[in-house]
């Protein structure tokens, strides 16, 4: 395990700590299912933690008053971190630096993170997935313009011209979310259905969009657990259909030259908060 991975499990362990606490409903997900079945822990390369909640385990989550042992630890969502981005919330250490390239001159925490998504009810009947795809289109579109503010850069001499029509065009895309309005009109979109009452479920926030990323009900249910780092963590209760829909052959090692993360990190530091790390380095 790396540093910045032992990092991670810190809070990925209060996290766990947390939902026990409070009975609350998790699994891990992505390549973070991958590394319980496979590597009974981190995928030696993977540098974050992803995890979803039904969405009315999540809201309970976030409504919790400091849920964290620790203060280090913040619990940001759009509501809570002005300038940050997306609808889905992560826990940040706050005493570590983790800056991502595209969101280096996001006035928001920058810790180390683990990503927590919510899962939503899509249909109260099955249906071919493909059939459900035009609603992650729907939610990647608004995903992009919210991210689109991040995109702008410090305006050089010797590119003066293109860097400021740039920030024109970042700064637009900022205005059309002004009070975060596409954060709330997407955040009612996804709230239409309760899990409780469809058979198919879906995260909004998926990378695998390209799919049309639906997990089935019974996937996700009755307890199934698995082995992460020494610690128990919940499993999809199908993890097998839902990792080969997913991923295919996910026991099959990829490539040698795709070993690697898929997040473009420009700053990490396990030993310094964000706040002292980028005034230091003025970023």
């Amino acid at each position: 395990m790396t540093e910045l991975q032992a990092k991670i499990f810190e809070i990925f362990k209060e996290f766990v700590r947390v939902c026990e606490e409070h009975h609350l409903t998790y699994f891990v997900v992505g390549g973070t299912a991958i590394g319980t079945v496979r590597h009974k822990g981190f995928i030696p390369w993977d540098d974050d933690v992803d995890v979803a909640m039904p969405r009315e385990d999540y809201e309970k989550l976030l409504a919790l008053d400091n849920p964290f042992s620790d203060k280090k630890y913040f619990l940001q969502t759009f509501k809570t971190d002005p300038h940050y981005p997306w609808n889905f919330a992560k826990i940040r250490d706050s005493s570590t630096t983790y800056i991502e390239g595209s969101f280096r001159n996001v006035d928001m925490n920058h810790g180390v993170w683990l990503d927590i998504f919510p899962l939503d009810g899509i249909s109260k009947t099955p249906k071919d997935p493909k059939k459900l795809v035009h609603h992650l289109g729907w939610a990647w579109h608004h995903n992009y313009m919210m991210r689109m503010y991040a995109k702008r850069k410090r305006i050089r001499k010797a590119t003066f011209f293109k860097d400021l029509w740039f920030n024109i065009y970042a700064y637009l895309f900022f205005w059309t979310n002004v009070g975060h309005w596409r954060n709330k009109y997407q955040e009612r979109r996804c709230l239409r259905h309760k899990t409780s009452e469809c058979e198919q479920w879906i995260c909004y926030y998926s990378n695998f969009r390209s799919r049309g990323i639906t997990l089935r009900k019974w996937w996700l249910g009755p307890e199934v657990y698995g082995e992460f780092e020494g610690m128990k963590v919940r499993l999809p209760a199908d993890y097998h259909a839902y990792l080969t829909y997913v991923f295919g052959d996910y026991m099959k090692l990829p490539p040698e030259n795709k070993r690697c993360s898929e997040h473009k990190t420009k700053h990490i530091s396990v030993t310094q908060g964000y706040k002292e790390y980028m005034k230091e380095h003025k970023i």
